[in-house]
């Protein structure tokens, strides 16, 4: 059994420590769900784990780096899901993307990267298969304002007419907001 639910890949980056800091709000270090943040700076994990408080001492710390495939290794075989904030991922998330699919680990990442997306897909999509891995592109707002306006949409369709729309084009023409700090 892993010993976590998901390992943050990438926390102290400006959306990993988004993540760890609803995580940490929302399970503590001792919670229903059992997380970890990783990366490849000890150094930076304690500063981020210091930053969620004093009490967030006892959330785990794994160190590894996405060029080393032994600590990738490591790292997922102690969880059942990673979640990826470390791009871009065409540099850096093929290897993670590998190991995942090889060890039957969940992944997802933020990625907006289509060209990389194919590759992936190219590259391990059988492995996945094989082994049970579910790999998910895209967790991110490159994706989500699309997809639950797809999924309104098609269960209106259903309802009002009997059948999903064969077809959905979807254009963005304003939105508030800025850049991330990522």
């Amino acid at each position: 059994m892993a010993s976590y639910d998901i390992v943050v890949f990438g926390a102290t980056s400006f959306v990993g420590q988004l993540v760890c800091r609803h995580l940490w709000q929302r399970y503590g270090a001792d919670g229903e769900l059992r997380w970890a943040m990783a990366g490849r700076s000890r150094e930076k994990l304690e500063s981020v784990q210091r930053g969620l408080g004093a009490e967030a001492a006892t959330v785990p710390l794994i160190v590894a780096d996405s060029s080393d495939e032994g600590s990738l290794e490591t790292m997922v075989q102690q969880t059942r899901v990673v979640l990826s904030t470390v791009g871009p991922y065409a540099l850096y998330g093929t290897e993670l993307v590998k190991v995942c699919a090889e060890r039957g680990v969940d992944y997802c990442d933020l990625t907006g990267e289509v060209q990389w997306i194919a590759r992936m897909i190219d590259r391990f999509e059988a492995t996945a298969k094989g082994s049970g891995a579910r790999i998910v592109h895209c967790a991110g707002f490159d994706s989500v304002p699309s997809d639950l306006g797809v999924h309104f949409l098609q269960r209106e369709a259903m309802d009002q007419f009997g059948a999903p729309c064969k077809r959905v084009k979807f254009r963005l023409k304003a939105a508030s907001g800025g850049f991330s700090g990522g």
